[in-house]
């Protein structure tokens, strides 16, 4: 059983490492689709929250689903303060780092706010941020996986030898 248990530790941390490379992927594909839905076609920023959660599966779709949700119904809030709270009910879903929820909060706090062309720039420096973020967490996950994993099975076989 200790040996199970650390192994099962090991995995389940070696899993988010491998998880947060397709999320963010999963939110330059939002994002993208986010900026279509802002330059040509002027969608409100409730439904483009929606739309271009569609296009994908897991916790990075709940996340703008819920956005989007959020901002239709409580009109009072702003798009910042629903992300907030949004990444917040969903965080150990989220296999979100630091920096990806700066970017989001950030994002948050420009949609809306100012004309279209400005919105576009926006969300193509923010899309090359991400990108940049994809690339060290897919060189994090390379380097982290299989040593998390060895570790947890070691720990476990170590914890089972002491306690023999």
């Amino acid at each position: 059983m200790v040996i199970s248990a650390g192994t099962g530790i090991g995995f389940s941390v070696a899993s988010r490492y491998s998880e947060r490379p397709r999320q963010i992927s999963q939110l330059i594909g939002c994002l993208t689709t986010l900026k279509a839905c802002v330059s040509y076609i002027s969608m409100p920023l409730p439904e483009a929250l929606k739309h271009c959660g569609a296009a994908v599966e897991g916790p990075v779709r709940e996340l703008f689903q819920r956005t989007g949700d959020l901002l239709g119904t409580e009109g009072w809030l702003s798009p910042r303060q629903v992300f907030a709270e949004v990444m917040e009910e969903m965080a150990t879903k989220l296999a979100f780092a630091m920096p990806e929820r700066e970017i989001i909060l950030q994002l948050g706090s420009n949609l809306g706010t100012t004309n279209r062309e400005e919105q576009q720039k926006y969300l193509t420096m923010v899309l090359a941020g991400l990108e940049k973020i994809e690339q060290e967490s897919r060189r994090a996950r390379d380097l982290n996986v299989k040593m998390f994993r060895y570790l947890g099975i070691c720990a476990g076989l170590a914890l089972a030898i002491l306690l023999v």
